[in-house]
């Protein structure tokens, strides 16, 4: 199924660049220079919900035609590790995630911000290995809880800190990166507790990818642009990894 895999994911990735690049245009288009405030009805920001509600119609679309039903049933298998360099590039982007959640860690004032950078911190390893966690047992059931508790909590403190914002183009794509990643870290969880839902997963893991890559365009802090752009990657990865490892059917053996 490797041919997928690749025909997914590389779809996803095309469709994270044109909404990288629409979500450039938007911020420096629409924001007025002196003021601050966007502009209303923009045609450039029509145009990016646009792209973005064909681009998840279109992703749906294409995970109806993996061939999600020849997903294996056992988590081990379902989430194995193809390639050692997929492992290597996984260690990589979970590196990066717990370097910008260091950063907010020790940059973020807050309280609530620093419990969930930390968090974030614990979790980050828990993206390299999630290809090993099946073989731990219950014990890799609860680590792979931790990343949803991460992102559960930054989405409530975010909201909580941005929820008076009157602009909600300033913040808006990046509480939904981090609502998307969210989605995303809880379909992988549940392959460990046998809860897994193929479609859904891969198709949460590739909006992961786009809307995290958009908000690099975006004025937040280094820290949560290393955050979500390590565990947006991350979530493609696996995502590549789920698909390769589908089954393909046996052939129908001729009956005379």
């Amino acid at each position: 199924m490797q041919k997928n895999a690749w025909t997914y994911t590389m779809t996803g990735t095309v469709f994270a660049a044109a909404a990288v690049m629409l979500r450039w245009l938007q911020v420096q288009m629409i924001f007025d220079p002196e003021t601050g405030l966007p502009t209303l009805h923009a045609p450039i920001t029509t145009l990016l919900i646009a792209v973005l509600v064909l681009v998840a119609a279109a992703l749906w679309w294409l995970s109806g035609r993996m061939k999600t039903d020849c997903a294996p049933e056992e988590p081990e298998d379902a989430l194995a590790q193809p390639h050692r360099e997929t492992g290597w590039i996984l260690i990589a982007v979970a590196a990066l995630a717990a370097i910008g959640s260091a950063y907010l860690f020790f940059k973020e004032e807050n309280t609530l911000m620093k419990a969930a950078a930390l968090l974030g911190i614990l979790s980050a390893p828990v993206l390299a290995m999630l290809p090993q966690l099946p073989r731990w047992g219950g014990f890799g059931a609860a680590l792979s809880v931790l990343p949803v508790l991460f992102f559960c909590l930054w989405l409530v403190v975010f909201y909580k800190e941005n929820a008076a914002n009157p602009i909600l183009w300033s913040y808006g794509m990046e509480i939904l990166a981090i609502a998307m990643c969210l989605l995303a870290v809880f379909r992988l969880s549940a392959y460990l507790f046998y809860r897994a839902k193929p479609r859904q997963t891969i198709f949460a893991c590739m909006l992961a990818l786009i809307t995290s890559l958009a908000t690099l365009t975006d004025s937040v802090s280094l820290g949560a642009r290393a955050v979500l752009g390590g565990w947006g990657i991350g979530a493609a990865v696996m995502c590549w990894v789920i698909i390769n490892n589908f089954v393909p059917p046996a052939p129908e053996e001729d009956t005379y």
